[in-house]
């Protein structure tokens, strides 16, 4: 593990996953603060932040999907040092943000026109329906902003520059917090709006940071400060083509996978709001949690791109089961370090009765062991398997076995066995489990060795 991904390789793993960490610590804290303020309100206000929130990360996922195709063309393209790479850069990170805008028009216009049918997808209390429908339709124009940032962030990670967009988003999070502190409870004279001052919050912070960021860039002369009309006048069908290929499915894998995931919290949810508060609570820890395993996944596709872009296939190869061993030593590390926080964390959560607290922490340490199989699987999937481009090997492994094992596996347990919440929720550790053996098949075969350039 160490003489694979010794040197630059090393040295280039560590400066994107670090900043590409805080950077999805920032992304999930933004949902764990909204879901820890209003705790301390009432258990309906954290059953709708956790419904809305659990909607507004399908879409991103189905946005940072996008992303992913432009980041595999981009990390070949830059780590095969041709001349005309920035110029290509710049073509493909406009791509992808142009595609990805496209989608996220439909979204914006969802959740603003019919966000009560959004929400009443995961709850049948009105009550739910109507906060979790007022905090979507002031926070759907985010989405718009998330395409740029996204984008972006792409083409800084591959370049090994992710703390540029890092900074901005930390600046952002920092300012929802502060907004929704004075917008939840009321204070400084401003008036007590619940989720709904959470959801002006993340609009507001959503603008800065997208600004921030933009401004930076053209202050700088950065590489992807501007894209000049003369060379998007350049882009090529089979450019737009070869993108499309990879960021569709792509960015169908994720919302599938987002949607499954939406799906199977609904199936436990549906039993009372005291699982869906529980899982409210569950949701925004587990994608904190995960940040590390985030960050390493991307950098280990641009360092496996890199590598296979530059010619050299058994260096990538080698490198790809070294990062697979370091991903499971994440996993352990984040599965005890989260155990250990438990009574911290749930000690936030004083609106919640104690039953609700009692299950809370039972599907809590379920879910800090599936963290070690979660971990692993993050790094084949989105870190090996996508650098080589195998984005219809990954549909095709996510689809199986989410909605053809875990879904259909968590309806019969619920409504033919009669199985409570808590083995309903372990039917993860299954799914991690399967996709890990047909990953792992997959990176033995060698047919995701892949040159995209």
């Amino acid at each position: 593990m160490i003489t694979a991904l010794r040197g630059p390789a090393g040295r280039s793993l560590l400066r994107i996953a670090v900043p590409v960490t805080l950077q999805t610590v920032v992304f999930s804290s933004k949902s764990i603060v909204d879901a820890m303020m209003l705790g301390t309100q009432t258990e309906i206000d954290v059953a709708a932040i956790g419904i809305a929130s659990k909607a507004t990360f399908v879409v991103s996922i189905f946005l940072i999907g996008f992303t992913i195709g432009g980041a595999q063309i981009g990390a070949q393209l830059w780590g095969s040092e041709r001349p005309d790479r920035a110029v290509r850069l710049r073509q493909t990170v406009w791509l992808t943000w142009a595609t990805s805008t496209a989608c996220a028009l439909a979204a914006f216009v969802t959740f603003a026109v019919v966000p009560e049918a959004v929400v009443g997808l995961g709850t049948d209390s009105a009550a739910v329906v109507e906060r979790g429908a007022a905090f979507l339709r002031i926070v759907s124009p985010t989405f718009l902003l998330f395409c740029y940032t996204s984008a972006v962030a792409a083409g800084l990670r591959v370049m090994l520059q992710p703390t540029v967009s890092t900074v901005y988003a930390v600046v952002g999070v920092v300012l929802n917090v502060a907004l929704n502190a004075v917008l939840i409870f009321g204070l400084l004279g401003a008036p007590r709006l619940g989720v709904v001052g959470a959801a002006y919050g993340t609009l507001v912070s959503a603008v800065v940071e997208t600004g921030l960021l933009a401004v930076h860039l053209l202050a700088t002369r950065h590489v992807l400060a501007r894209f000049p009309r003369a060379e998007l006048g350049l882009v090529t069908r089979a450019q737009t083509v070869a993108l499309l290929r990879l960021s569709v499915p792509a960015a169908c894998n994720s919302t599938i996978w987002a949607l499954g995931s939406f799906a199977f919290y609904a199936v436990i949810g549906s039993t009372g709001v005291s699982a869906a508060a529980a899982l409210a609570i569950l949701s925004p820890v587990e994608s904190l949690a995960l940040a590390f395993t985030i960050g390493l996944a991307n950098a280990a596709a641009v360092v496996v791109g890199s590598t296979i872009g530059s010619g050299r296939v058994e260096d990538a190869y080698r490198q790809a089961w070294a990062l697979v061993r370091l991903g499971l030593l994440v996993g352990v590390a984040t599965c005890v370090v989260t155990w250990a926080a438990q009574d911290a964390v749930l000690g936030t959560f004083g609106a919640i009765t104690p039953e609700t607290r009692a299950l809370t922490e039972t599907l809590f340490a379920v879910l800090v062991v599936s963290f070690v199989l979660k971990s692993v699987s993050m790094v084949m999937v989105l870190g090996v398997l996508r650098a080589g481009g195998e984005v219809r090997f990954c549909l095709l492994l996510d689809v199986g076995a989410q909605w053809v094992l875990l879904l259909p596996g968590a309806l019969l347990l619920r409504d033919v066995v009669g199985a409570g919440p808590v083995v309903v929720f372990a039917l993860v550790l299954v799914e991690e489990a399967v996709r890990i053996g047909v990953a792992a098949w997959r990176i033995r075969s060698r047919r995701w060795l892949n040159d995209l350039t």
